[in-house]
């Protein structure tokens, strides 16, 4: 196993580990990361497709690699002509792979992109309540320019397929020498696309830049505004490592096959992997965080989990038993008329269980007086005062009656238990108290 085999197996494996976390965040953001018909979270959707393309780009790059390895080891061991067609068979599949991984890496860049322009945009909208037309200017302008990068990434992608078909129908290098042109504008035209992205990407990042000086009054886009510009520079990061690579090791000269060819060292499968895909999968976990924030995300209006519910704290948070409500407002106590209880009063029935009491008892169960029947024995009298009862008297011939205040004993909670019931005394035989 040569060094090349053995380097792009620990790349594999980067890619594996990067994949799978991916895939499980993106299926996430489907449902966390919800735009709620807020103006302000429109870049959701270029997150989400971004995130989609870069799943596509980074499992396919994964069998890639995984190809690549398989046909290097294979290569050199075959000597019938089954098995020789079988790997170069593997040989198409890798090249193949690398082809369709490469035009989705490129796509979610492109979205990861408009994603970050209009990130900036919310931030402005939260801050002045409305967009100016530099601000639309702006916006339209990044979709040219991504309209723009679309075309040259389908335009280099054709190309590429093309020399897929040639490579194939013969001789590699016969082939290429006869279609040297087909391989010089490929080349041309990825690194246009390559160029422009980077610049593209410097524009989003001075606009994050003025956006996060303008809105720094506001407390709502302070989070949102960081995370911008730290998403730009990642991007910046990735853009600048294409461009520097391409135009170090690939030739873009009239000169398809040059006599001195720069070729990367076989430690550039890991570098790849750090610089190409970590930086877009860094910024996709920081989009998915701040989408899913409800405190200190990007809203616009009003949501229902922003508004506080008296309830949790009127309650203890504890939920209520069904059939309750619970009122914010106090209410009033509807006026009582309060009436000397007599010897000769009539109390009601006491019943053992909720099911048997009749309707007219049964609407008052969960009242929060409760009436007992009582012995003979826990019946306390006490002396009432003549000045209240004068008192009394007076008011009720003037018309203005008020209740007479409880007894001490009421007041005191003297004649109840702890639960809240009075005290319940069995009556013994008069033998049996001594």
């Amino acid at each position: 196993m040569d060094r090349f085999a053995v380097y792009n197996i620990a790349a594999a494996a980067l890619l594996i580990l990067t994949a799978v976390p991916s895939v499980i965040i993106f299926l996430c953001s489907l449902c966390l990361a919800r735009r709620r018909n807020d103006p302000a979270r429109t870049w959701l959707n270029f997150f989400k497709a971004a995130f989609a393309f870069f799943c596509l780009g980074i499992v396919l790059i994964f069998f890639n690699y995984l190809l690549d390895v398989l046909y290097r080891l294979l290569y050199d061991s075959v000597s019938s002509s089954n098995i020789d067609v079988f790997v170069r068979n593997i040989q198409r599949a890798q090249t193949q792979t690398g082809v369709l991984g490469s035009l989705f890496d490129e796509l979610s860049v492109i979205c990861i992109l408009l994603a970050l322009l209009s990130l900036g945009k919310a931030a402005r909208f939260i801050h002045a309540g409305k967009l100016t037309s530099a601000d639309r200017f702006v916006q339209w302008g990044g979709y040219g320019v991504a309209g723009l990068l679309a075309i040259l990434e389908l335009v280099s992608f054709a190309l590429s397929e093309k020399l897929y078909t040639t490579q194939y129908q013969g001789a590699v290098v016969t082939t290429l020498r006869d279609n040297y042109k087909l391989v010089r504008d490929f080349r041309r035209v990825t690194f246009a696309l390559l160029v422009i992205q980077m610049i593209f990407n410097v524009f989003v990042l001075v606009r994050s830049i003025v956006v996060a000086v303008k809105t720094r009054a506001e407390p709502r886009v302070t989070t949102a505004t960081r995370y911008l510009i730290v998403c730009c520079v990642l991007l910046l990061l990735k853009t600048c490592y294409n461009v520097g690579y391409y135009a170090d090791y690939v030739p873009l000269g009239d000169t398809v096959f040059p006599d001195i060819v720069k070729t990367p060292g076989p430690y550039f499968a890991i570098l790849d992997v750090i610089f190409n895909f970590w930086p877009s999968f860094i910024i996709l976990m920081i989009l998915f965080a701040l989408g899913t924030k409800k405190q200190h995300g990007v809203w616009a209006t009003e949501q229902p989990f922003m508004m506080v519910r008296p309830m949790a704290h009127a309650t203890g948070s504890q939920p209520l038993p069904w059939g309750y409500e619970y009122s914010p407002t106090p209410l009033q106590p509807a006026p009582q008329t309060w009436q000397q209880p007599t010897a000769t009063a009539t109390m009601p029935p006491v019943y053992g269980n909720p099911q048997e009491l009749p309707p007219q008892h049964a609407a008052g169960l969960h009242a929060p007086q409760f009436r007992h029947e009582l012995s003979p024995q826990q019946h306390w009298s006490e002396p009432v005062s003549p000045h209240i009862q004068r008192s009394y008297e007076s008011s009720v011939q003037t018309g203005a009656v008020s209740p007479p205040p409880p007894s001490h004993y009421e007041a005191m909670g003297l004649n109840h238990q702890a639960d809240g019931t009075p005290p319940q005394v069995v009556p013994i035989p008069y033998n049996e108290k001594r």
